[in-house]
């Protein structure tokens, strides 16, 4: 297993394939992980405002997280994306990623990441895996999805 920071143009059919795997997301919001992904690779993550941390197994990615400091606050990030392929959930990637964000928002002067998830069925490993990483569900907003898909937002201090 290895991670890297510097998103490769290989990679945007692998995030790709990463989340479909997971059958979770909508095909909307995969579109929009990838404009990330595209954002980061044209104008780099400090303009973009977007970093990626990408974990390989025998040089394929199979992992990633997309975060970035939240814009007008003075010590905020948000984590975007972070998602395993199905065939790695389990093996400990994510608990690896959360990690080396919170490092790297450190170094950055972060002292909070904010993440957002909803509160359908399916997403309820993805709720256990946040609180599992010490991440506090601070607040939920009803129907914010659509109807009966809250919006719930965890907290992270680093």
């Amino acid at each position: 297993m290895k991670f890297r920071k510097q998103l490769q143009e290989s990679d945007i059919s692998y995030i790709e394939d990463i989340l479909n795997s997971s059958n979770f997301f909508y095909d909307h919001e995969v579109k929009v992980a990838l404009e990330l992904a595209q954002e980061n690779l044209t104008d780099g993550e400090e303009k973009s405002g977007y970093i990626f941390i990408i974990c390989e197994v025998e040089e394929k990615p199979v992992a990633f997280a997309c975060y970035g400091k939240t814009p007008c606050t003075e010590d905020s990030f948000d984590l975007y994306w972070i998602a395993a392929h199905q065939n790695q959930m389990g093996k400990g990637i994510g608990k690896i990623l959360m990690k080396m964000i919170d490092e790297d928002i450190k170094n950055l002067g972060g002292k909070s990441i904010w993440i957002e998830t909803s509160s359908r069925p399916l997403y309820e490993p993805t709720r256990q895996f946040y609180i599992k990483t010490q991440c506090e569900l601070v607040a939920e907003l009803p129907d914010f999805y659509g109807k009966n898909d809250n919006k719930l937002v965890f907290l992270r201090k680093v």
